[in-house]
């Protein structure tokens, strides 16, 4: 009985021990967690995907390599990396912050960065009265070469603090501003673009037929001409009734086609439309001549030497152009093996009209 009672007690002793140890603590699920705030002493960005973190190893300089190994669109990231040196790099759009850090196995790594940002909402427009805004509006964002982002109508972006410069265009028009931001700052800026739309169109006569084709070229030019007489070009566009984006102010209108070129002032006001129509005062000319190898049209006066200048030409039986009013003359000539001799005639053309000439004998 003795003995079973000291077996007995020292078998309970042995069960209680077992039953009060301690348990080994637990490693951790994670060894690097992260926070971001806009200014230093901010509140946490929390759970945002607008926050970007990235972790790289470190290359033998101690520099940043390429070998990424974890990251996540999240300001609170945590994560479980392998022990080791790292860069950490944190963005917010396209600020970045970079940061050294060890990561050993069986503890914590707590980062947090400071962006000393503000959030800016840009509001570019054609005009102060304009109550939208433009979305062809481009603006681009610099501070010095530190910094530098780019927006297509209103849009907002984080910015570092601190003295910004503006630069916004819709086509050839253009604007700038200098604004400055402080940390944890939201902010909205108008930026203010004075420019039109102009709307291009043609007749061949002063309240003649229009103009159809897409082969017709406008082009919108400086007023004032430069020292060699020509004028510097905004913008162009190929064919009638096309929008084209234009700064506020005084223009000239050229429009080309065929062998045409006229010309119109007009103004363009800020947040409005322009229509211009151009008075070509041409009409067209269309040759066929059966067999030829070439025809041109060229004009019929002739300079002291006894040639006439060529205004237009091409291989083939038929030839269109369009041209001013007036007399010219159509040459064609043949193939030798035709053996016959060039053909010259005298053609009119009118405002407005079409001349259809057909040379056969």
């Amino acid at each position: 009985m003795r003995v079973s009672i000291i077996v007995v007690t020292t078998l309970f002793a042995s069960t209680a021990l077992a039953q009060t140890a301690t348990p080994p603590a637990p490693k951790p699920q994670i060894n690097v967690r992260t926070d971001a705030a806009l200014v230093k002493g901010g509140p946490s960005l929390g759970n945002s995907d607008k926050v970007r973190w990235d972790f790289y190893k470190v290359d033998s300089a101690g520099g940043r390599s390429d070998e990424n190994v974890g990251g996540a669109y999240d300001a609170t990231f945590e994560e479980k990396l392998p022990p080791g040196k790292y860069i950490a790099v944190a963005g917010l759009g396209n600020i970045s912050r970079e940061m050294p850090v060890e990561i050993k196995d069986g503890s914590v790594v707590e980062l947090k960065v400071d962006f000393e940002a503000a959030q800016l909402t840009i509001v570019p427009k054609r005009s102060e009265d304009s109550k939208e805004a433009e979305p062809q509006a481009r603006v681009d964002v610099t501070q010095g070469a530190a910094f530098s982002d780019s927006i297509y109508g209103s849009k907002e972006i984080f910015v570092p603090a601190g003295e910004l410069k503006l630069d916004g265009r819709i086509g050839p028009a253009r604007a700038e501003k200098t604004i400055t931001v402080k940390a944890g700052e939201t902010v909205s800026e108008d930026l203010i673009i004075p420019s039109g739309v102009v709307i291009a169109n043609a007749v061949y006569k002063d309240g003649g037929r229009a103009v159809e084709t897409d082969n017709i070229r406008f082009e919108t030019l400086l007023p004032t001409e430069t020292l060699d007489g020509t004028r510097d070009t905004l913008t162009g566009t190929y064919g009638v009734d096309k929008m084209m984006q234009m700064p506020a102010g005084d223009f000239v209108m050229r429009a080309r086609l065929g062998k045409v070129s006229a010309e119109i002032p007009f103004s363009v006001k800020a947040g409005q439309r322009t229509n211009v129509t151009v008075n070509l005062d041409a009409g067209v000319l269309a040759v066929t001549a059966p067999d030829a190898q070439r025809i041109d049209i060229l004009e019929t006066t002739k300079d002291l030497q006894g040639t006439q200048k060529e205004i237009s030409g091409r291989y083939g039986t038929t030839h269109q152009e369009t041209l001013h009013p007036g007399n010219y003359s159509v040459k064609v000539t043949y193939d030798d093996k035709i053996k016959r001799e060039p053909k010259e005639v005298t053609a009119t053309v009118k405002a407005a009209e079409r001349t259809d000439l057909n040379i056969t004998d």
